[in-house]
């Protein structure tokens, strides 16, 4: 009896000495696997901001054994470096492995144009606002138009400066800047061309010097005041109304530094009652009806108007 005890007790041990024998090999052999488990990442592990479907097996160079899900997913809407986990496997062992990404915003804004060159007059005005069409970044939407310079960020503004009285290109910048700091720049130019017809105006008015002031007269071969700046201008088909009073209404208003040639000086008094119309021509002179006694002379703006009891109370632009 002695015997067959011991003997099964050995039989025992042997058993148990096996279990732990493979469970050795099995721990031996998962640890094995599951150090072996490992991945490199891409150089830049990027995503751009606001991208969607972002497939991570793209941002990893290299991994020893398969990919088999994520355990958080890239919040492209957040700017900055976050931690995703990627669950790894190889056969029935698996390890999580903890990635960082940097979700960056690098599309700058689209800027479009009316158009790449605008053609105006002299004395012309321009709204260079008008002249874009759209900004627009594709993650942040329509950016708004600023002109105070008092946001960093989500805006655009119109850079450069348009003498409509002076001839020339000038060249306007459209700076756009989203919310996270990416730019575009696009230019346009402003052409600003001699203005014709107030040329032909001018022109037409020195061949008419000499011509007698008639009251009431609107030429061809008399004239009074304001029946010249009708005549002037319905010979290069534009409607100008017959009186002083109501000229000092027509075109538009500009100030006296502005005044070209081509342009109307209205002459009154205090009470803003306009008793007189001039054609400016330039350097200082003036083409007018001015008096039965002198008919259509040249004077100088500001000597006429010391030596008479009037005053400029206007100027007025054709268009």
């Amino acid at each position: 009896m002695k015997t067959k005890k011991s003997s099964f007790g050995r039989l025992l041990i042997f058993i148990f000495s096996i279990v732990v024998f493979i469970c050795g090999l099995y721990t031996f052999s998962y640890n094995f696997i599951y150090q072996s488990i490992d991945l490199t990442t891409a150089k830049t592990t990027v995503v751009e901001y606001g991208s969607r479907n972002t497939d991570v097996k793209k941002l990893i160079n290299k991994v020893d054994g398969k990919i088999i899900s994520v355990k958080n997913q890239i919040k492209t809407r957040v700017v900055g470096k976050q931690e995703i986990v990627l669950v790894v496997a190889k056969g029935n062992v698996s390890k999580e492995i903890p990635v960082e990404v940097e979700v960056r915003d690098t599309a700058a804004p689209i800027i479009s144009l009316v158009s790449e060159e605008i053609i105006i007059k002299q004395g012309d005005s321009i709204d260079l606002l008008s002249n874009v069409s759209s900004v627009v970044d594709e993650i942040d939407g329509n950016i708004p138009y600023v002109t105070d310079g008092s946001v960093a960020s989500n805006y655009f503004s119109i850079n450069g400066v348009v003498d409509c009285n002076t001839i020339g290109t000038y060249v306007i910048s459209v700076l756009a800047v989203d919310r996270n700091g990416n730019t575009t720049t696009k230019n346009f130019s402003v052409v600003v061309k001699e203005n014709e017809i107030a040329n032909r105006v001018v022109s037409m008015a020195h061949t008419l010097v000499g011509r007698p002031y008639i009251l009431g007269a609107r030429g061809p071969y008399a004239f009074d005041c304001s029946g010249l700046i009708q005549y002037l201008y319905a010979q290069v088909g534009i409607n100008v109304s017959r009186g002083a009073t109501t000229q000092m209404y027509d075109g538009v208003a500009v100030s006296y530094e502005e005044m070209l040639p081509g342009d109307i000086i209205n002459w009154g008094y205090g009470n803003g009652t306009a008793t007189h119309s001039s054609l400016y021509i330039g350097d200082g002179l003036m083409i007018h009806a001015a008096n039965p006694s002198q008919g259509v002379i040249i004077s100088d703006v500001l000597a006429w108007q010391r030596g008479s009891t009037s005053k400029i109370i206007g100027i007025r632009r054709i268009k």
